[in-house]
C-alpha cells in the first residue's frame, strides 16, 4: 500500500449498497460491518447510499463466531475499531497505509481478547475484508475466509484469498482447488481477528491495488453468500440488479437455503 499524501482532494463519490440478513437458519445475526465511520447491524434491511467524502471511504464485513453472542460482539467490536482505523487515516494522511491497517487489525484482535478473557470465553472471533478507496484506487485486505470480489467488463473475480486449512491444503497440492472448495476443511480458519492469543502480532492478507474504472464494483461478503450462491450466479445477479444488488444477492442466498447469515456489500462510483 502506498502513503497518502497531504495534498488538497477533490471529493470522491461512492454508491454503497449494504444489506445484512440471518439467513433461513440461524437464531441471530453475527455479521457487522464499518463503513467509515459509521457501524451498525442491519437485518431484513436494504440499504443504499452516496458516500461523499474529500478522505479515503474505508468499507468493511465482518463475520462473527464462536456461538451464541460471542461472534456478535467480535464482530461489532472490530467494527467499532474500524472506525477509529478510519478517523486515524483521516488525520494520519501521510502515514503507510500498511502500517494503518495492520494497527487496525492488532487493535481489533486485542479488543476480541479482552472481551473473551473478561467473559471468561474460550473461543470467539471475527473475518475481515476490507478496503479503502483513494483516489479512484482500492487497497484492498483481508483476514479469514469472507472474501472480496471485483466486477470488472460484465466478469466478477475473487481478490481475496481464503486463509483456511483447506487453502494450505491446496497449496501443498494436496487437494485441488474444486477439492478444496468442497472439502471438510474449506471452513477451518488459519486467520482471524481474534485468534492471537498472546498479543504477538497478527497481519493482514494485503492485495494489489486496484485503478478504478468507471464501471467497477467491488463485493465484499461473509460466507452465506458463496456457500450458497455460485460464482456464475453472483455475476449474474451484479448484472441483473444494477440499482439493487446487496439485495438480491443476500435474498438469492437465503432462496437457495440460507444455511448461514449473510451479509453482502457492493461499492460503485457515483456520477
Amino acid at each position: 500500500m502506498d502513503a497518502l499524501d497531504n495534498k488538497p482532494r477533490s471529493i470522491e463519490r461512492y454508491r454503497v449498497y449494504l444489506t445484512s440478513h440471518k439467513g433461513a437458519v440461524r437464531d441471530n445475526n453475527e455479521d457487522n460491518f464499518a463503513v467509515n465511520d459509521v457501524a451498525k447491524k442491519l437485518d431484513q434491511k436494504n440499504v443504499s447510499f452516496i458516500a461523499d467524502h474529500d478522505a479515503p471511504l474505508f468499507a468493511a464485513v465482518f463475520d462473527g463466531m464462536g456461538g451464541e453472542s460471542k461472534g456478535e460482539y467480535a464482530s461489532y467490536i472490530s467494527a467499532k475499531v474500524g472506525n477509529s482505523f478510519y478517523n486515524t487515516m483521516k488525520d494520519n494522511p501521510e502515514t503507510p497505509l500498511d502500517l494503518l491497517a495492520g494497527e487496525f487489525i492488532q487493535r481489533a484482535n486485542n479488543k476480541i481478547r479482552d472481551f473473551l478473557e473478561e467473559n471468561r470465553c474460550t473461543t470467539g472471533g471475527s473475518t475481515v475484508v476490507a478496503a479503502v478507496f483513494r483516489n479512484e484506487i482500492i487497497y484492498p485486505f483481508s483476514l479469514g475466509d469472507s472474501r472480496i470480489y471485483l466486477f470488472r467488463g460484465g466478469k466478477l473475480t475473487q481478490i481475496s484469498k481464503d486463509q483456511t486449512l483447506a487453502m494450505k491444503k491446496y497449496e501443498a497440492n494436496i487437494y485441488t482447488l474444486e477439492e478444496a472448495e468442497k472439502s471438510v476443511d474449506s471452513h477451518k480458519l488459519t486467520a482471524f481477528l481474534g485468534v492471537d492469543y498472546y498479543r504477538q502480532g497478527v497481519k493482514p492478507q494485503y492485495y494489489d491495488a486496484i485503478v478504478m474504472q468507471p464501471a467497477d464494483k467491488l463485493l465484499l461478503c461473509s460466507d452465506g453468500l458463496y456457500d450458497e450462491v455460485s460464482l456464475s450466479e453472483i455475476q449474474d445477479t451484479i448484472i441483473n440488479y444494477p440499482d439493487n444488488p446487496a439485495f438480491e444477492l443476500a435474498r438469492t442466498a437465503i432462496k437457495n437455503g440460507g444455511g448461514d447469515n449473510v451479509t453482502c456489500m457492493v461499492i460503485e462510483r457515483a456520477l
